[in-house]
């Protein structure tokens, strides 16, 4: 018979929770040095709303999109960055119905920090493991992702577009 500390451990104790533990301990040294550099108020979802903003800006219903979250949901998000100075909104040169998101200099400026920050936990990682420790690395979390992407049928729910469901 299984008693429930078993079964909890059971619970965790797989590569999903490892690779959880170690993508959580760089998200909360990526937030801690995001703070450090004067970017307090940026939060999680604000990066990920933050990392689909192109160059040239993006469409509020492709962020949605490739954020896997409603437009209604997408469009609260950006609203919160445009209030904050992070990002504009301006009609689409191409649909003048639709709103283009653009990083602000404000928002530039942050992604360019994230970047320097991001490079810099890389390196930490890198230098932790040796060179071909890090290489190692990096070409079995590639398998990982490989694997789980085999085992699913490499399509993630909501990459279909709506018109092909």
């Amino acid at each position: 018979m299984v008693n429930d500390a078993t079964r909890a451990l059971m619970l965790v104790d797989h590569v999903g929770v490892d690779l959880w533990r170690a993508f959580r301990a760089f998200e909360e040294a990526m937030f801690s040095a995001l703070v450090e550099a004067g970017y307090a108020d940026v939060t999680l979802a604000d990066s990920d709303v933050l990392a689909f903003v192109g160059p040239d800006g993006t469409r509020s219903v492709e962020l949605a999109k490739n954020r896997r979250i409603s437009k209604q949901a997408a469009q609260e998000q950006v609203k919160r960055l445009v209030a904050r100075g992070y990002l504009d909104l301006a009609p689409d040169p191409m649909d003048r119905r639709a709103k283009r998101v653009t990083l602000t200099k404000k928002g530039e400026a942050l992604m360019r920090d994230l970047v320097a920050i991001k490079r810099g936990l890389h390196d930490s990682v890198g230098t932790e493991f040796g060179e071909a420790g890090f290489a190692e690395l990096r070409v079995n979390l590639e398998r990982v992702r490989r694997a789980l992407d085999n085992r699913r049928g490499g399509e993630m729910p909501g990459d279909r577009d709506e018109e092909d469901q």
